[in-house]
């Protein structure tokens, strides 16, 4: 009797010892949950992760399998489609040029010549017929080659730099870039009528000046060349004409 009484209360007590540990692990579980819960709404990943691998160790040891995301699973989670490529700007924080200048190019990757570049004269006077025909001529007066090309701006000037008569008219011609060494030339054919020309003296309107105001092609800035001469300003016409520039 006696023995058959202490054989129950054995295995009464590893009945006992069985309930505790499932409750044990019932309460772990339930405050690994707990916890797991209190990190989703404003936790980090990092307690998450702490978490998550816990309740798996507890389950694990009380034979059961874990639900939830591997530690080391990061897929969409990383920074992958974040950074800069395509903004112009490298990983070390750089600016990468795009091959986009800051400044107009011309032929061979020179820059267009820029008025305080050049300076311009007047050479070969040529009148004949009532007509007057003469070359302006620009020489790259800097120390880097630049470019020209098209037509300039050309206009007679009188006292205190006000203008007279109408500006130059464009002529037909060939519209080429020509590249400036330094030193380099190129030309220009002005056509005018030599005073009254052709006009009767109201359309003419004979005006003394003091030279021309010179655009170079592309420029808003001018160049004066001395010329103390007298023209036809009347505003109703257009005697004064003026060719593109070509190498010289």
């Amino acid at each position: 009797m006696n023995k058959t009484t202490g054989q129950a209360r054995t295995k009464q007590s590893g009945l006992g010892a069985a309930r505790t540990t499932v409750l044990a692990v019932t309460a772990a579980a339930a405050a690994l949950a707990l916890s797991a819960c209190n990190s989703n709404s404003g936790g980090t990943s990092g307690s998450a992760s702490s978490a998550s691998s816990s309740a798996a160790s507890a389950a694990s040891a009380a034979g059961t399998s874990a639900a939830g995301t591997s530690p080391s699973d990061t897929s969409g989670s990383g920074t992958s489609g974040s950074g800069t490529s395509g903004s112009g700007t490298s990983a070390t924080g750089t600016q990468i040029a795009s091959g986009s200048g800051g400044g107009s190019q011309g032929s061979g990757g020179s820059s267009a010549c820029a008025n305080g570049q050049l300076s311009v004269a007047q050479v070969n006077p040529s009148v004949g017929a009532g007509q007057y025909y003469s070359t302006l001529v620009f020489t790259n007066t800097s120390g880097s080659s630049c470019t020209l090309s098209g037509y300039p701006g050309v206009s007679y000037v009188a006292a205190n730099g006000v203008q007279s008569g109408n500006p130059a008219v464009r002529a037909a011609g060939s519209v080429a870039t020509v590249t400036l060494a330094p030193g380099g030339k190129a030309s220009s054919v002005l056509h005018d009528s030599d005073g009254i020309g052709g006009y009767s003296p109201q359309q003419c309107d004979l005006t003394a000046v003091q030279g021309l105001r010179i655009y170079p092609p592309n420029n808003t800035a001018a160049l004066f060349l001395p010329w103390k001469t007298s023209h036809c300003a009347g505003l109703s016409i257009h005697p004064l004409t003026i060719a593109p520039v070509t190498a010289q």
